[in-house]
């Protein structure tokens, strides 16, 4: 359980540092003068190139010592943040923002895959949801910490002060994370994990339905509650700016009690398939209760919490991809899986604003409610994406033996 909870700990510095950027946006303008332009690639650059090493660092995490890789990856992403911290111009913090994003891609597969080793087959999907749940912890706790840091030392000497805890948690993955206990668990088959069966990957229409239902199950969060949610919200409660903060957070509070709770439920039925296909149903309802309804703010932080909760249901994929792929393939295969995911962001934030773009010239402030609802109709469709690709699933593949 240590040996989990430590190396958890990174992907609650991964997603923590991740949104770092929102907090500072004027102290970096100042500082290294950008425009709002250059911000917003500086603040995606970590996330685009952590979606481009996701099938790298899964093979890393095939191939390599866990607890070495995990040490590897915090020192790295200390010393990509102290070069962030002393970065002198924008080409400078944009390549330490890169290498934050290599520094992080092994981080969730090499979280699973210790899930898999240390704990029974049968619950795996309710650990993988508190891993999930941790991370989603380390986005919480992002507007209190960073803010007061920066309160103290500036946004340089907030950022060297977290390159020195990532430093810290390598010490602690080198002394107390080990790849597996010595009566295995789940025993590790080393002839298989030395070759790839591409081609068993590729054609597996499992692993892709599993890949596409969790992309439409995760979009909302991180194209909605990620972005457009708090414009919207602001149109539909003007004047309400503490409480459409509340509902926000709401959703990815929902999301951090939902996983692991969906997962124990899935645990304990052992009806995996039923437990995705419930949630995405009821995801469905919910998001368009909070779109379309007239709602009073109340009743919209009540939907903001079910939709996180029941958008929770996305960390069943690792789970399912897990017995769909050879064991040679887990660590690529559950990274294709999570970069399947992000992928909403850079795709569907874009798409949004493109469709509200076309709907009014003159910005944010002519843009009325029934615009965001029509926007809002793509995520609704990636959702309906979902239930269809959980549908087509086979139920036997879902189930646990």
């Amino acid at each position: 359980m240590v040996v989990c909870a430590i190396a958890t700990l990174f992907c609650t510095y991964q997603f923590m540092l991740q949104g770092a950027l929102s907090f500072m946006v004027p102290e970096l303008m100042h500082s290294l003068s950008l425009d709002l332009t250059e911000i917003g690639f500086l603040s995606s650059g970590f996330l685009y190139i952590y979606i481009l090493f996701q099938v790298p660092g899964g093979m890393a995490a095939d191939h390599f010592c866990l607890r070495k890789l995990l040490a590897i990856s915090c020192l790295l992403m200390a010393l990509a943040i102290y070069w962030f911290s002393i970065a002198g111009n924008y080409t400078e913090a944009l390549m330490a923002r890169g290498l934050m994003g290599i520094a992080t891609s092994p981080a969730i597969v090499v979280c699973m895959t210790l899930v898999a080793r240390w704990f029974p087959e049968r619950w795996f999907p309710v650990m993988s949801g508190m891993v999930e749940s941790s991370a989603l912890v380390g986005g919480a706790m992002g507007p209190i910490l960073i803010p007061m840091l920066m309160d103290h030392s500036g946004w340089r000497g907030s950022m060297e002060e977290l390159a020195y805890f990532g430093v810290w948690l390598s010490v602690l993955v080198i002394l107390f994370v080990r790849d597996a206990p010595e009566a295995t668990v789940n025993p590790v088959n080393k002839e298989a994990s030395k070759v790839y069966d591409w081609p068993s990957l590729i054609c597996n229409s499992g692993f892709w339905l599993c890949c596409f239902y969790g992309f439409g199950v995760f979009v909302v969060i991180n194209s909605f509650a990620g972005l457009w949610c708090v414009p919207f919200f602001h149109e539909r409660f003007p004047g309400e700016s503490v409480r459409v903060r509340e509902a926000v957070s709401l959703i990815y509070i929902g999301a951090a009690v939902g996983a692991p709770l969906l997962g124990l439920l899935s645990s304990l039925t052992r009806m995996t398939r039923g437990v995705m296909l419930t949630s995405c149903i009821v995801l469905i309802m919910a998001t368009i209760y909070a779109f379309f309804s007239g709602c009073t703010l109340d009743g919209m932080c009540y939907c903001c919490f079910g939709i996180g909760f029941f958008a929770g249901a996305y960390m069943l994929v690792f789970g399912q991809v897990r017995k769909l792929v050879p064991e040679s393939m887990e660590g690529v295969a559950m990274a294709t899986a999570n970069g399947f995911m992000l992928l909403g962001g850079p795709l569907m934030q874009p798409l949004i604003g493109f469709l509200l773009g076309n709907q009014s010239e003159h910005g944010l402030e002519t843009l009325a409610l029934e615009h965001y609802q029509m926007a809002f109709l793509v995520i609704v469709g990636c959702q309906l994406l979902a239930l269809l690709c959980i549908y087509k699933l086979r139920v036997e593949v879902c189930d646990y033996p």
